[in-house]
């Protein structure tokens, strides 16, 4: 049953979550919003692995918070990635774009196997340090443009 709640908490979480980033994104502008999504994500999940220990209500609420930080970024990305491109080459650069991502995703999870060995099976300590990937989001978005209020590449 817990496995049931953990799971349910972090899907809704990631419909809020979806939602908020988009709204986000339009309101603050792209590199704002995206630098805010990666803050609270690391600050959230740093909270989640390091400071729960037991399954309880506070536990409960940190993984919808998680769940809603984390997934924050597939609503702000529909609305940037499109921005990024000319219209003749947009959809090959959203998908080459995103899927990177994914490809960093998966070293991240291959990487999972090797951090819980180094942490004696802890997996909130190695899932503390995978998540040190938002600061790398922190800084890498200031090299990229700020698209808002601007009209769609041709």
């Amino acid at each position: 049953m817990a496995k049931a709640h953990t799971l349910a908490l972090s899907a809704l979480g990631a419909i809020f979550g979806s939602l908020a980033g988009a709204w986000m994104g339009g309101r603050l502008g792209r590199r704002p919003a995206y630098f805010l999504l990666c803050f609270a994500s690391l600050a959230s999940c740093a909270w989640l692995f390091r400071g729960v220990g037991t399954y309880d209500l506070r536990f409960l609420v940190l993984t919808f918070v998680v769940g809603g930080m984390s997934a924050a970024f597939y609503g702000w990305l529909p609305l940037y990635l499109p921005e990024l491109f000319p219209t003749r080459v947009r959809a090959t650069g959203q998908g080459l774009a995103y899927n990177a991502g994914r490809i960093l995703a998966a070293v991240g999870a291959v990487q999972m196997g090797s951090l819980m060995q180094f942490f004696k099976g802890s997996y909130a300590e190695a899932g503390a340090v995978i998540t040190l990937v938002y600061l790398l989001g922190m800084v890498v978005i200031w090299l990229a443009p700020e698209t808002k209020g601007r009209p769609l590449p041709e």
